[in-house]
């Protein structure tokens, strides 16, 4: 089901998430983005109205649930061909740029 009403977020607000998010929208992306989030937040406005019940319980446990492997390290076959269109790379690693750089950016 589909949300009837919309919020509508400023344009400083989408400008301020696409910032947070370190996004560079065009002003048609802006409006875009408006509408989006916005249909977003009505969606999660009228989830919130839905009444549970807070005493419900799982009966049961979906038994196509994905199994937990052990994390392991492996080798790629072919890391020259894995960075070739890395923008920046040193050696065999991917350089990427500093997402938590200490500054207050919001």
């Amino acid at each position: 089901m589909c949300p009837m009403s919309e919020e509508r977020l400023s344009k400083e607000t989408v400008e301020h998430i696409a910032r947070l998010a370190r996004l560079e929208l065009s002003s048609a992306e802006l409006a875009l983005y408006q509408d989006r989030l916005g249909r977003v937040l009505g969606y999660v406005k009228e989830l919130s109205s839905v009444k549970t019940d807070p005493k419900a319980v799982v009966q049961h446990v979906p038994r196509d649930v994905v199994a937990l492997r052990e994390d392991r390290v492996l080798d790629f076959a072919n890391t020259r061909k894995l960075l070739a269109n890395a923008p920046e790379k040193s050696e065999d690693s991917f350089l990427l740029p500093a997402v938590l750089d200490g500054s207050n950016e919001n």
